[in-house]
């Protein structure tokens, strides 16, 4: 490998790589437009029954707006992303660091917030035109500019906090452990996440939201008795203050082992029925029995090990970050800046996970229509994509690539079928 990585000009495959993401990515937005515009017109079939024609003008006036805001960002990001790194300014932020510390550890620890606040100040006019703009002109914002801020303090210190730990650990075990330091750093970072995701629900997630117990019995009786048929034990049953940022609804797991908690977001509750809610739930608990969750555990070990092996093949390299723009190549910096360009190099691997987690999403289906009723699977199905104004006539292949859930026409095709 090494061969490979000391005789490879990786400034030519990068740029290519960053070039060709985009203008892919770019032809499928604008096939997506395209589709929208050729469906303005009539309300999809299945769709009849619970948007009005006003309601289905809002959500393509809503999804246009969001596609072409999204080309814009993914162009500005492409262009930053190579200024940052072969424009040197990456590198200018490493030599500010080492002339500052000699530690490796600390250097590591100033170079990730410094490159953290730097991603943070990137990121925050395209927040504010998405939330105060998008989100606002099209009725779902709630934010108001306290909590935007808020936010954005409470998001930095929770990354800051995490990504110091994760950055020193990892520097720590490449300087002390030898030849092998990536096998004890994998699982180091792997244990440092376990932690992190079992504090998620009951550290982490109330600095944003409030969460209170499920006291509504309409809602409360028919769920546990759910819970209790599939033999589902849980840490209780939670309402999140949604409306708080946003009306979109929604309804997720938190947590693991004893720490599992079943979130409902307040603005769902106030649109779907209890019959609706119980299918919902029983597609999130169809996650949970048919395994969905380990399985995604076990696959994100496998590549999380075969990473850090690549990691360190690629830190013996001085080639690889010398043509990426890095010139002063401490351990820190070579690991940081591998970070910031590993996403152009797997990019290609979306439309399989995204594939692979929509064949469990219809699974989860199958297991909640043996469990509820299967014409409320629909009608809750069809009343979630109306209150978040989803795209109801996607591209098939923009959906392919992107779509981690099967587009809402053809999971309703499905449990028609099964009905039948």
């Amino acid at each position: 490998m090494q061969d490979f990585l000391n005789s490879t000009n990786f400034t030519s495959i990068f740029i290519s790589l960053v070039v060709f993401k985009f203008l892919l990515e770019t032809y499928l937005k604008i096939r997506n437009l395209k589709s929208i515009e050729l469906n303005k017109n009539a309300i999809p079939e299945r769709f009849v029954s619970v948007v009005t024609e006003e309601e289905y003008k809002k959500s393509i006036e809503y999804n246009v707006d969001r596609i072409r805001f999204q080309i814009f960002t993914a162009l500005f990001g492409s262009v930053v992303l190579i200024v940052f790194t072969l424009g040197g300014l990456f590198n200018l932020l490493s030599e500010i660091i080492i002339s500052t510390t000699s530690s490796d550890v600390f250097g590591a620890v100033l170079l990730g917030l410094l490159l953290l606040i730097v991603e943070e100040v990137i990121s925050i006019p395209i927040s504010i035109y998405s939330t105060f703009v998008i989100e606002e002109r099209h009725g779902f914002n709630k934010t108001t500019p306290k909590t935007f801020v808020t936010d954005i303090f409470k998001g930095l210190l929770i990354s800051a906090t995490i990504s110091s730990a994760i950055y020193a650990t990892v520097i720590y075990i490449v300087v002390n452990l030898g030849d092998n330091w990536w096998i004890y750093a994998f699982g180091a970072v792997f244990s440092l996440q376990a932690i992190i995701f079992f504090l998620y629900p009951v550290l982490i997630m109330p600095l944003f939201n409030k969460f209170e117990p499920l006291d509504n019995e309409e809602f409360k009786k028919p769920i546990e008795k759910l819970l209790k048929k599939v033999d589902f034990k849980s840490k209780g049953l939670f309402v999140m203050n949604a409306s708080l940022r946003s009306t979109h609804g929604n309804a997720f797991f938190t947590g693991f082992g004893k720490n599992k908690r079943i979130v409902f977001f307040d603005t769902l509750l106030k649109t779907i029925t209890p019959d609706e809610m119980e299918a919902i739930l029983g597609h999130e608990l169809g996650h949970y029995k048919l395994g969905h969750i380990r399985k995604t555990l076990i696959s994100s070990l496998v590549f999380g090990f075969i990473g850090f092996f690549i990691l360190s093949e690629v830190l013996k390299s001085d080639n690889f970050f010398l043509d990426h723009g890095l010139e002063s190549l401490t351990i820190y910096s070579k690991f940081l800046l591998f970070y910031l360009v590993a996403g152009s190099y797997t990019f290609f691997t979306r439309p399989f996970t995204s594939a692979l987690s929509r064949k469990r999403e219809f699974e989860a289906d199958d297991f909640s229509f043996q469990y509820t009723n299967g014409e409320y699977m629909i009608t809750g199905l069809l009343k979630l994509s109306k209150d978040n104004a989803s795209n109801l006539t996607p591209d098939s292949l923009y959906s392919s690539y992107y779509y981690s859930h099967p587009p809402i026409a053809e999971r309703v095709a499905s449990i028609e079928n099964k009905l039948k």
